[in-house]
């Protein structure tokens, strides 16, 4: 008994710390708070299985879990049989909120203007810039994720940011 009392706890504090993570990615993939929502709790709730019924330990966590939560989204989108768009309003609703009313709508302005940016480019090249700058994950933690080499990711990074910029360019001069 005491084993499943460290066990639990021990889930709980690692959906603590990345439930709300989590909860940001499926949330810029599926554009509904409600789906992103059940798509994070489904993702604990198959690592939990996971954790109870596999004996071998998860070397990294965090990647586990987006790899999860990739997943449960390529199946969600499948079943929908659509393709992913991101609703501004959405997107606009992971902003920090701050107390200074003119700096939360910069905020605002620059993410719709990004989310725009973002349209352009394919959409793995937008996975992957968002589970690098938005969610923070190392290189190899997205590599793991997306079943890419390290150097691959890397270079997908580069030519992505570089595009970004391309347009970022001609935005401006127009």
């Amino acid at each position: 008994m005491a084993m499943h009392d460290k066990q639990s706890k021990e889930f709980m504090a690692l959906y603590d710390q990345y439930s709300d993570a989590i909860f940001r990615f499926t949330l810029f993939k599926v554009s509904n708070k409600e789906t992103a929502w059940d798509l994070t709790q489904e993702c604990f709730f198959k690592t939990w299985q996971h954790l109870s019924k596999d004996k071998k330990a998860i070397t990294n966590t965090k990647a586990f879990l987006y790899t999860v939560a990739r997943n449960l989204v390529i199946d969600y989108w499948r079943s929908k049989e659509k393709h992913a768009t991101v609703d501004i309003e959405a997107a606009s609703y992971v902003i920090d909120d701050g107390n200074d009313v003119h700096h939360e709508a910069v905020l605002q302005d620059e993410a719709r203007y990004l989310l725009r940016l973002l349209k352009n480019i394919p959409e793995e090249s937008r996975e992957i810039l968002t589970l690098r700058y938005t969610d923070g994950l190392s290189f190899e933690e997205i590599a793991v994720i997306t079943g890419k080499s390290n150097v691959a990711i890397r270079v997908h990074t580069h030519r992505a940011l570089k595009k970004l910029r391309s347009y970022m360019k001609d935005a401006d001069t127009k």
